[in-house]
C-alpha cells in the first residue's frame, strides 16, 4: 500500500510538472504573440508616418541642438521631413492653442520646459501616448501621466566673453562686481522655468539679490540664444542665465565664449509631447519614439551637454549632479503673482 501511495503521489507530481510546463509554454507563446502584435502595430504606425511625410516640431531647443537631432532623425527616416519652429515658450503655446481652437494645420510635437502645460494637456486627453520600441528601457518616472516625456535635463550656466572678462565669475554673487555694471545680460520672465529660476536665486543668494542684480543695469533678452550671441559678439560681457548647448556651438565656431555651472546649481527639464490635434499623428509618434530611443538620446546628450533620462547613454551628464527645477510648485496663480513682483523690479 505504501508503494502504491508513493507511486500515485509521483504520478500526480508528474502531472503537475506537465501542467506547469504547458502553462509556461502557453505563457511564452502568448507573450511572443503579443510582442508580434505590438511590432505589427508599430510597423503600421511607421508606414502611415511615411505616407504623412512630415512632422512639424515646435521647440525651444537651441538651433544647434535641434538641428543635430533632426539630422539624425532624417537619416533614420528619410521619408519624413521635419519642419521646426523655434521661439519663446509663451509665443509657441499661444500659436498652438490658436491652431487647436481653429482646427488648422500646425504643430505635431512640442518640446519645452513648460512641464505644467504638458501635465494639464495630458489630463485633458490632448496628448498622444508613445507606443514604439523606444519605450524599452525608458524609466517610468520620466514618462509622466503615461505620455509626458522628460527628454532630458540641462544645467543653468553663467556665460561670459573670455576677451572681455579678466577674472571669470564663479558664482551668481560674482555678477554683482562693479566691472559687470552695464555689461550684463539676463533673461525676460517668459516661462515657468524662468519664474522658478529667479525665485530660486532669491532663496539661495539672498532676498535682496534681484534688486542688486537690477542695479547692474542688465540688458533683458527674450531667450538664451540671442543672449549667448550677445556674449559671443561682445555686446555684453556676461549673462546670468544660459545653457551648455548654446555656448558649445558658438565656441566651436571660434567665438570667445565660455560657461560655468554655478554651485549651488540648478537645471531645467526638456519636456516633450505629441499633440492629439496633430494633422500627422503617426509622424508625431515616430518622432517622439526616436527621441526616446538610445540612438536619439545619444545624439542629444552623448556630447555632455545635458543629462539623459536613460541610464545607458555614454557621455551624458549624470542626473545626480543636477537639481531639477520644481515646476509643479508654480501653478498659474503663483506664476502670475511672481511675474507682477518681478516686473516691479526689472521694468
Amino acid at each position: 500500500m505504501k508503494f502504491a501511495h508513493h507511486r500515485l503521489r509521483s504520478s500526480w507530481a508528474a502531472v503537475g510538472r506537465c501542467v506547469l510546463g504547458l502553462a509556461l509554454v502557453s505563457g511564452a507563446a502568448s507573450a511572443a504573440h503579443a510582442q508580434s502584435a505590438d511590432s505589427a502595430r508599430w510597423q503600421n504606425v511607421v508606414a502611415s508616418a511615411k505616407k504623412e511625410g512630415q512632422v512639424v516640431l515646435y521647440s525651444i531647443m537651441p538651433p544647434q541642438l535641434s538641428d543635430r537631432v533632426i539630422a539624425a532623425f532624417r537619416k533614420a527616416y528619410p521619408e519624413i521631413s521635419v519642419e521646426v519652429s523655434r521661439g519663446p515658450t509663451g509665443q509657441l503655446i499661444a500659436r498652438m492653442e490658436q491652431e487647436r481652437a481653429a482646427g488648422i494645420n500646425g504643430a505635431d510635437v512640442f518640446i519645452s520646459t513648460e512641464r505644467p502645460w504638458f501635465i494639464a494637456r495630458s489630463k485633458e486627453g490632448r496628448l498622444l501616448t508613445p507606443s514604439g520600441p523606444g519605450l524599452t528601457g525608458w524609466p517610468s518616472e520620466h514618462l509622466l501621466e503615461g505620455n509626458v516625456v522628460i527628454a532630458g535635463l540641462e544645467p543653468y550656466t553663467i556665460m561670459y566673453n573670455k576677451k572681455l572678462v579678466a577674472t571669470p565669475p564663479r558664482s551668481y554673487v560674482d555678477l554683482l562686481r562693479p566691472e559687470f555694471k552695464d555689461k550684463l545680460g539676463t533673461v525676460e520672465l517668459a516661462a515657468t522655468a524662468t519664474v522658478e529660476w529667479y525665485d530660486w536665486l532669491e532663496k539661495t543668494q539672498g532676498n535682496d539679490y534681484l534688486r542688486r542684480l537690477r542695479a547692474q543695469n542688465p540688458k533683458l533678452y527674450a531667450s538664451v540664444q540671442p543672449m549667448a550671441q550677445a556674449v559671443a559678439s561682445g555686446e555684453i560681457a556676461a549673462a546670468a542665465y544660459g545653457n551648455v548647448s548654446s555656448v558649445k556651438a558658438l565656441a566651436a565656431q571660434g567665438a570667445a565664449i565660455e560657461y560655468l555651472v554655478p554651485n549651488p546649481g540648478r537645471g531645467y527639464q526638456y519636456v516633450m509631447g505629441a499633440l492629439s490635434w496633430s494633422k500627422r499623428p503617426n509622424a508625431a509618434l515616430v518622432f517622439v519614439d526616436f527621441i526616446l530611443s538610445k540612438e536619439g538620446q545619444t545624439i542629444w546628450h552623448g556630447s555632455g551637454e545635458g543629462a539623459s533620462s536613460r541610464p545607458d547613454i555614454a557621455g551624458s551628464l549624470s542626473l545626480k549632479t543636477i537639481t531639477p527645477m520644481n515646476a509643479d510648485a508654480y501653478p498659474p496663480d503663483v506664476v502670475k503673482k511672481y511675474s507682477e513682483y518681478w516686473s516691479k523690479i526689472f521694468k
